[in-house]
């Protein structure tokens, strides 16, 4: 069963994306679904679960929105980003997001180190377009006092339109973690050693992942469609060199998903 307090922010993203529907004809309209995705059980496992996925986007005038999307590292997440900028190849503001916790996974030496909690983020996005292109960076500080640190992320791709109702995007991704975010996810302390059987880690801060991805955007009605993905994404630095990942787990991360989508 899923934690009161994760539900309640979880809720709170899709909540803001349906009172958004409710209004969407006096703006841009825009669109939201809800689908399945299969993720490592963790960052840096080898064993995959499926678990529930949102996603949507509003449209306001003069270009803003405010759309709920999946996170771009290895990680499993999901953010909430608002772009306040209108009319503009550049996209700017703030983000809301939250990072799955790590606990009752398959490997059973992982599963007997501390267990990590849900973790909520805060921070902001910059983006640009020109034409089919893209880059967006972004940088998310926890303010759960989960991993009490950092992630920044920079993504660029592109966008084809094959059909008016077929549309691909093909992407490429890195992300970057401080001491306090690799140490949590990777490192492995005393009390954690003893527990699991593993050798003692302390993980640092460097690049932890490049990732490439592809997600199809199909309608086969005015109001109906689906988006799938597939991303893959290898671990690096003191990541990839931890022990959960290294000999308990994998650095070669997949992640896949299929949402039905309803335009308004």
């Amino acid at each position: 069963m899923m934690d009161v307090k994760p539900a309640f922010v979880l809720g709170i993203l899709a909540s803001a994306l349906t009172m958004a529907a409710s209004h969407g004809a006096e703006n841009g309209g825009g669109f939201i679904g809800a689908g399945v995705s299969v993720t490592p059980d963790y960052e840096g496992g080898e064993d995959y679960e499926a678990s529930p996925v949102l996603l949507g986007q509003y449209n306001f005038s003069g270009g803003r929105y405010i759309a709920l999307d999946r996170g771009t590292d290895a990680a499993r997440s999901a953010r909430l980003a608002l772009n306040l900028v209108s009319y503009s190849n550049w996209e700017m503001g703030p983000t809301l997001g939250v990072r799955y916790r790590r606990d009752d996974v398959d490997n059973s030496r992982v599963d007997k180190m501390d267990d990590i909690d849900w973790a909520y983020e805060a921070g902001g996005f910059l983006s640009y377009q020109s034409g089919s292109l893209f880059a967006t960076l972004g940088l998310s500080f926890d303010i759960s006092d989960t991993y009490d640190g950092f992630i920044g992320d920079l993504t660029g791709g592109f966008k084809q339109e094959v059909t008016s109702r077929l549309g691909i995007i093909y992407s490429m991704s890195v992300s970057y973690v401080d001491d306090n975010y690799m140490d949590e996810y990777f490192g492995i302390d005393g009390s954690d050693s003893v527990r699991s059987g593993l050798p003692f880690y302390e993980a640092d801060a460097g690049i932890k992942d490049f990732g490439l991805g592809i997600s199809v955007d199909y309608s086969f009605t005015p109001v109906w469609g689906l988006i799938s993905w597939f991303n893959y994404h290898r671990m690096t630095g003191d990541a990839e060199d931890s022990p959960i990942v290294d000999s308990e787990g994998s650095r070669n991360q997949f992640k896949a998903g299929l949402v039905l989508t309803y335009s308004f």
